[in-house]
């Protein structure tokens, strides 16, 4: 007997819609204030088929509509504010017998910016991410992105984001989390809700290529987690990244982190 099977996956990008709406206040220089408005959205569907398992048949759609509005400012400064949803839906199915469904619909970006030449402070659900690695992620403390996926789509966390860029390319971050109650990718139990999370990040070139230090604070919660180590409600974590890349022919990088808690709890008091 001949098992086969047939797998079919594909993805697409729909711009459904891309009109813009433009409005200058003020004088036709470079002192003018324009405001432009964007709304687009992106489609990606899947299918499976594989006849060997209960459910053969694997469809889905997700689709994310996009609101974007920019404001441009005198003095090369500028406002800007986006705000998406993802909503997704699939199905698993034996023709004629079975039907499994599922479907979510929850905020993906709710943000809102002001930025200069140099400079910008967004505030909002936002996407975080950094470090040199797109594989083997060590520095993956906010994000979620899968290197096979072709739409690199990601959760957003709940925070306020400041970043400054120096004429020598060199440039410092400073974030402050708030609000995000599932834990985020590689920690170990939530974080307590009663305290802010907060951390910084300096990135400069170095030799022919760049390396950066990281840092992160936030108090930790174990009790969900009660089963494998000690239920503590309030566990200062302290998180130390360094990273760094060259372009020497071949790619060369590196990522390496230390998490350390101030109470016993089992292996995940340190990790390296």
């Amino acid at each position: 007997m001949v098992l086969y099977k047939i797998g079919l996956i594909f993805a697409f990008t729909l711009l459904f819609i891309n009109n813009s709406g433009q409005t200058t206040i003020g004088n036709e220089n470079t002192d003018s204030i324009k405001a432009v408005l964007n709304l687009k959205g992106q489609a990606s569907a899947w299918l499976n088929l594989n006849p060997d398992i209960e459910l053969p048949i694997m469809t889905g759609v997700r689709y994310i509509p996009e609101l974007h509005y920019n404001m441009n400012l005198k003095r090369n400064k500028q406002i800007d504010f986006e705000a998406s949803v993802n909503s997704f839906g699939a199905l698993e199915l034996h023709p004629f017998d079975t039907l499994h469904s599922e479907g979510k619909f929850k905020p993906y970006r709710l943000w809102c910016r002001y930025s200069g030449d140099q400079f910008e402070i967004r505030l909002g659900l936002q996407k975080i991410n950094f470090g040199s690695a797109s594989m083997l992620r060590p520095l993956m403390w906010f994000d979620q992105v899968d290197p096979r996926d072709p739409l690199q789509l990601t959760d957003g966390v709940w925070g306020l984001l400041g970043r400054y860029y120096f004429l020598n390319n060199a440039n410092i971050w400073i974030w402050g989390l708030y609000g995000n109650e599932k834990p985020k990718t590689w920690e170990t139990g939530k974080t307590n809700q009663k305290y802010p999370e907060f951390g910084g990040r300096f990135q400069m070139p170095f030799l022919k290529g760049e390396t950066a230090v990281s840092y992160h604070f936030r108090m930790a919660d174990t009790r969900d987690i009660s089963h494998t180590v000690t239920p503590i409600a309030e566990i200062a974590e302290n998180r130390i990244g360094l990273d760094g890349r060259w372009d020497i022919g071949p790619g060369i990088w590196f990522e390496t982190v230390w998490i350390n808690k101030d109470k016993r709890v089992g292996n995940i008091t340190n990790r390296k």
